[in-house]
């Protein structure tokens, strides 16, 4: 099973597509945060394989990165559609996904980043692994 925190502001995209990564059948949701404070808070009593954080709670990133590299929580980074994919080396984010994308994709990344691989959307919304570092 893997346990999963899908931290976004917007709550009816994050009430979505938790119920899409909820009927994965192998996903667990154990948090699902709308603000920085609040998943700060969620993380201290959880201990999730992945974390699909917006790109939105970025001010508090330092805070977090140092919770999940003490956990070896992967990340997956929620962008929108006019971010950069430079954020996955910058942050050293397992992957990143963009708003734009859709329920099978997502659930097809976040189990990706949750064996390990690095995994960026296709600009085309396409869902595609990343090249080798």
């Amino acid at each position: 099973m893997i346990e999963v925190i899908f931290a976004d502001h917007h709550e009816l995209f994050r009430i979505g597509m938790a119920e899409v990564l909820a009927d994965a059948g192998d996903v667990r949701i154990v948090g699902q945060p709308h603000s920085p404070e609040q998943l700060l808070s969620t993380l201290k009593n959880a201990n999730p394989h992945v974390l699909i954080l917006s790109t939105d709670f970025l001010p508090a990133f330092a805070k977090i990165q140092r919770i999940l590299k003490r956990r070896q929580t992967a990340l997956l980074l929620l962008a929108e559609d006019n971010d950069r994919a430079a954020y996955v080396r910058w942050l050293r984010a397992q992957g990143v996904v963009y708003r734009s994308i859709d329920g099978p994709a997502l659930v097809d990344a976040m189990r990706r980043v949750a064996r390990g691989e690095l995994f960026v959307q296709d600009r085309s919304s396409d869902a595609s692994p990343a090249e080798p570092a």
